[in-house]
Protein backbone atom coordinates (compact mmCIF):
# COMPACT_ATOMS: atom_id res chain seq x y z
CA UNK A 1 0.00 0.00 0.00
CA UNK A 2 1.50 3.41 -0.77
CA UNK A 3 1.99 5.70 1.65
CA UNK A 4 -0.02 8.76 1.49
CA UNK A 5 2.67 10.89 2.62
CA UNK A 6 5.85 9.39 0.53
CA UNK A 7 3.04 10.31 -2.52
CA UNK A 8 2.75 14.00 -1.63
CA UNK A 9 6.32 14.71 -0.97
CA UNK A 10 6.96 13.10 -4.58
CA UNK A 11 3.89 15.47 -5.91
CA UNK A 12 5.67 18.27 -4.04
CA UNK A 13 9.44 17.29 -5.30
CA UNK A 14 8.02 17.42 -8.97
CA UNK A 15 6.13 20.58 -8.75
CA UNK A 16 8.80 22.03 -7.12
CA UNK A 17 10.97 20.54 -10.19
CA UNK A 18 8.93 21.73 -12.63
CA UNK A 19 9.04 25.38 -11.06
CA UNK A 20 12.70 25.61 -10.81
CA UNK A 21 12.93 24.67 -14.71
CA UNK A 22 10.28 27.16 -15.87
CA UNK A 23 12.12 29.77 -13.64
CA UNK A 24 15.25 28.87 -15.13
CA UNK A 25 14.13 29.73 -19.09
CA UNK A 26 11.59 31.93 -18.12
CA UNK A 27 13.57 34.85 -18.34
CA UNK A 28 13.44 34.99 -22.47
CA UNK A 29 10.85 33.71 -24.59
CA UNK A 30 10.72 31.38 -27.27
CA UNK A 31 8.13 30.42 -29.23
CA UNK A 32 7.13 27.59 -32.50
CA UNK A 33 6.67 29.35 -35.41
CA UNK A 34 5.82 28.95 -39.21
CA UNK A 35 5.72 31.33 -41.64
CA UNK A 36 5.55 30.32 -45.64
CA UNK A 37 7.56 31.03 -48.42
CA UNK A 38 6.62 32.69 -52.04
CA UNK A 39 6.91 28.75 -52.95
CA UNK A 40 4.25 27.74 -50.30
CA UNK A 41 6.67 25.74 -48.32
CA UNK A 42 5.71 25.94 -44.76
CA UNK A 43 8.90 26.88 -42.49
CA UNK A 44 8.52 25.63 -39.46
CA UNK A 45 11.24 27.75 -36.64
CA UNK A 46 11.84 28.60 -33.21
CA UNK A 47 11.77 32.36 -32.37
CA UNK A 48 13.65 33.28 -28.86
CA UNK A 49 13.90 37.05 -27.54
CA UNK A 50 15.36 38.20 -24.61
CA UNK A 51 12.48 39.38 -22.37
CA UNK A 52 11.98 42.85 -21.44
CA UNK A 53 14.12 43.92 -24.82
CA UNK A 54 12.67 46.02 -27.40
CA UNK A 55 14.18 46.14 -30.85
CA UNK A 56 16.88 44.22 -30.50
CA UNK A 57 19.46 42.60 -33.38
CA UNK A 58 18.36 39.69 -35.01
CA UNK A 59 20.19 36.29 -36.01
CA UNK A 60 18.87 33.71 -38.60
CA UNK A 61 20.56 30.63 -37.84
CA UNK A 62 20.64 27.70 -41.03
CA UNK A 63 21.47 24.26 -40.26
CA UNK A 64 23.88 21.87 -41.86
CA UNK A 65 21.96 18.76 -44.62
CA UNK A 66 20.68 16.14 -42.72
CA UNK A 67 19.85 18.41 -39.65
CA UNK A 68 17.27 21.19 -38.42
CA UNK A 69 16.93 23.72 -36.04
CA UNK A 70 17.36 22.12 -32.99
CA UNK A 71 20.97 21.55 -33.40
CA UNK A 72 21.45 25.37 -32.65
CA UNK A 73 19.36 24.84 -29.63
CA UNK A 74 22.92 25.83 -27.19
CA UNK A 75 24.13 28.33 -29.14
CA UNK A 76 20.19 29.97 -29.72
CA UNK A 77 20.42 30.19 -25.58
CA UNK A 78 23.22 31.92 -25.03
CA UNK A 79 22.70 34.67 -28.05
CA UNK A 80 19.26 35.30 -26.50
CA UNK A 81 21.11 35.88 -23.12
CA UNK A 82 23.13 38.55 -24.73
CA UNK A 83 20.00 40.49 -26.23
CA UNK A 84 19.73 39.06 -29.67
CA UNK A 85 16.58 37.85 -31.24
CA UNK A 86 17.29 34.61 -32.80
CA UNK A 87 14.94 32.69 -35.20
CA UNK A 88 16.55 29.35 -36.19
CA UNK A 89 14.53 27.80 -39.19
CA UNK A 90 14.39 24.06 -40.70
CA UNK A 91 15.32 24.28 -43.80
CA UNK A 92 12.82 22.97 -46.77
CA UNK A 93 12.99 19.00 -46.41
CA UNK A 94 14.70 19.00 -43.06
CA UNK A 95 12.95 18.72 -39.62
CA UNK A 96 9.02 20.14 -39.42
CA UNK A 97 9.39 21.77 -43.06
CA UNK A 98 8.04 19.15 -44.76
CA UNK A 99 4.95 20.50 -45.81
CA UNK A 100 5.22 21.48 -49.82
CA UNK A 101 1.41 23.28 -50.15
CA UNK A 102 -0.96 19.49 -50.08
CA UNK A 103 2.68 17.29 -50.28
CA UNK A 104 5.12 16.22 -48.23
CA UNK A 105 8.37 16.33 -49.03
CA UNK A 106 11.99 15.74 -47.72
CA UNK A 107 15.78 16.76 -48.84
CA UNK A 108 16.28 13.25 -49.73
CA UNK A 109 14.35 13.36 -52.98
CA UNK A 110 15.38 16.90 -53.74
CA UNK A 111 17.16 18.06 -57.15
CA UNK A 112 19.71 20.61 -57.24
CA UNK A 113 16.85 23.10 -58.25
CA UNK A 114 15.50 22.31 -55.08
CA UNK A 115 18.18 22.91 -52.96
CA UNK A 116 18.83 26.35 -55.01
CA UNK A 117 15.17 26.95 -53.85
CA UNK A 118 16.29 27.32 -50.52
CA UNK A 119 16.86 30.60 -50.81
CA UNK A 120 13.46 31.49 -50.53
CA UNK A 121 13.55 30.12 -46.95
CA UNK A 122 15.96 32.31 -45.78
CA UNK A 123 14.07 35.27 -47.47
CA UNK A 124 10.76 34.20 -45.72
CA UNK A 125 12.59 33.72 -42.31
CA UNK A 126 14.21 37.54 -42.75
CA UNK A 127 10.64 39.13 -43.71
CA UNK A 128 9.48 37.13 -40.79
CA UNK A 129 11.83 38.90 -38.25
CA UNK A 130 11.40 42.61 -40.15
CA UNK A 131 7.49 41.85 -39.52
CA UNK A 132 8.10 41.61 -35.60
CA UNK A 133 7.93 45.01 -33.91
CA UNK A 134 10.44 43.59 -30.89
CA UNK A 135 13.40 43.30 -33.89
CA UNK A 136 15.33 45.40 -35.39
CA UNK A 137 15.22 44.50 -38.85
CA UNK A 138 18.18 46.78 -39.86
CA UNK A 139 20.13 44.64 -37.79
CA UNK A 140 20.57 41.54 -38.61
CA UNK A 141 22.84 38.86 -39.18
CA UNK A 142 22.95 35.14 -40.36
CA UNK A 143 24.94 32.17 -39.28
CA UNK A 144 25.19 29.14 -41.07
CA UNK A 145 26.56 25.48 -40.68
CA UNK A 146 27.63 24.02 -44.20
CA UNK A 147 25.12 23.73 -47.05
CA UNK A 148 23.15 26.80 -44.18
CA UNK A 149 26.86 28.31 -44.78
CA UNK A 150 26.37 28.45 -47.98
CA UNK A 151 23.24 30.25 -47.81
CA UNK A 152 23.75 32.70 -45.44
CA UNK A 153 26.75 33.73 -47.69
CA UNK A 154 24.48 34.29 -50.60
CA UNK A 155 21.07 35.60 -48.83
CA UNK A 156 23.22 38.52 -47.28
CA UNK A 157 24.99 39.36 -51.04
CA UNK A 158 21.20 40.54 -52.30
CA UNK A 159 20.13 41.84 -48.50
CA UNK A 160 22.46 45.07 -47.95
CA UNK A 161 20.81 44.94 -44.15
CA UNK A 162 22.88 41.86 -43.00
CA UNK A 163 25.65 43.08 -41.26
CA UNK A 164 27.94 40.13 -40.59
CA UNK A 165 27.90 36.16 -42.19
CA UNK A 166 29.01 33.51 -39.98
CA UNK A 167 30.09 30.38 -41.67
CA UNK A 168 30.93 26.96 -40.17
CA UNK A 169 32.52 24.80 -42.54
CA UNK A 170 31.07 26.32 -46.02
CA UNK A 171 32.30 24.70 -49.17
CA UNK A 172 32.53 26.36 -52.78
CA UNK A 173 29.37 24.15 -54.03
CA UNK A 174 27.23 22.25 -51.79
CA UNK A 175 24.05 20.83 -53.71
CA UNK A 176 24.35 23.51 -56.43
CA UNK A 177 24.96 26.46 -53.29
CA UNK A 178 28.33 28.67 -54.56
CA UNK A 179 29.84 30.68 -52.44
CA UNK A 180 32.13 32.25 -55.26
CA UNK A 181 29.57 33.85 -57.64
CA UNK A 182 28.75 35.53 -53.93
CA UNK A 183 31.54 37.27 -52.58
CA UNK A 184 32.04 40.34 -54.78
CA UNK A 185 28.68 41.04 -54.26
CA UNK A 186 29.14 40.40 -50.49
CA UNK A 187 31.60 43.24 -50.58
CA UNK A 188 32.98 45.17 -47.42
CA UNK A 189 31.07 43.51 -44.56
CA UNK A 190 32.44 41.54 -41.77
CA UNK A 191 32.41 38.01 -42.83
CA UNK A 192 33.77 35.41 -40.21
CA UNK A 193 34.98 32.02 -41.24
CA UNK A 194 35.57 28.65 -39.21
CA UNK A 195 36.63 25.28 -40.07
CA UNK A 196 38.90 22.72 -39.03
CA UNK A 197 41.58 21.60 -40.81
CA UNK A 198 41.15 17.99 -41.50
CA UNK A 199 37.93 18.87 -42.94
CA UNK A 200 39.78 18.68 -46.41
CA UNK A 201 37.04 20.35 -48.60
CA UNK A 202 36.02 22.96 -46.79
CA UNK A 203 39.36 23.64 -45.36
CA UNK A 204 40.28 23.98 -48.94
CA UNK A 205 37.19 26.06 -50.06
CA UNK A 206 37.64 28.54 -47.32
CA UNK A 207 41.14 29.12 -48.24
CA UNK A 208 40.19 29.63 -51.77
CA UNK A 209 37.10 31.76 -50.19
CA UNK A 210 38.99 33.98 -48.35
CA UNK A 211 41.36 34.54 -51.49
CA UNK A 212 38.08 35.95 -53.16
CA UNK A 213 36.85 37.82 -50.22
CA UNK A 214 39.27 40.59 -50.43
CA UNK A 215 36.64 43.33 -50.09
CA UNK A 216 34.88 41.72 -46.54
CA UNK A 217 36.18 43.77 -44.07
CA UNK A 218 37.18 42.45 -41.24
CA UNK A 219 37.62 39.19 -43.49
CA UNK A 220 38.51 36.78 -40.64
CA UNK A 221 39.09 32.50 -40.78
CA UNK A 222 39.49 30.68 -37.64
CA UNK A 223 41.40 27.14 -37.98
CA UNK A 224 40.48 24.40 -35.48
CA UNK A 225 42.31 20.85 -35.22
CA UNK A 226 40.58 17.72 -35.99
CA UNK A 227 37.82 16.72 -38.48
CA UNK A 228 34.61 18.27 -37.60
CA UNK A 229 31.87 19.52 -39.28
CA UNK A 230 29.56 22.16 -39.09
CA UNK A 231 27.22 22.70 -35.74
CA UNK A 232 30.01 19.95 -34.67
CA UNK A 233 32.57 22.39 -34.34
CA UNK A 234 30.43 24.37 -31.28
CA UNK A 235 29.69 20.96 -29.41
CA UNK A 236 33.66 19.91 -29.21
CA UNK A 237 35.29 23.40 -29.55
CA UNK A 238 35.18 25.28 -25.94
CA UNK A 239 34.90 28.70 -26.36
CA UNK A 240 33.82 28.89 -30.08
CA UNK A 241 30.40 30.01 -29.27
CA UNK A 242 31.96 33.07 -26.62
CA UNK A 243 34.08 34.20 -30.12
CA UNK A 244 31.02 34.18 -32.24
CA UNK A 245 29.44 36.50 -29.61
CA UNK A 246 31.87 38.52 -28.95
CA UNK A 247 32.61 39.06 -33.68
CA UNK A 248 28.37 39.86 -33.07
CA UNK A 249 28.92 42.34 -30.59
CA UNK A 250 31.44 44.02 -32.78
CA UNK A 251 30.18 43.76 -36.14
CA UNK A 252 26.29 43.82 -36.16
CA UNK A 253 25.81 45.71 -32.74
CA UNK A 254 28.56 48.17 -32.78
CA UNK A 255 29.32 47.95 -36.66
Amino acid sequence: MLDPKAVLRSILALALACGAAFTATGANASEEVSFTTSDGVSIQATFSHPKGRARVPAVILLHQLGGDRHAWNALAHKLTGNNYAVLAIDLRGHGGSTAFGESTRTYKDFSDADYSAMIKDVRAAAAYLRGRKDVNGGRLAVIGASIGANLSLQYAAEDMQVRTVVMLSPGLNYRSLKTLPYVETYDKRALFMVVAEGDAYSYESCRKIKEAARLASPLKLKVYKGGDHGTALLRTHEGLDEIIIAWLLNHLVNG
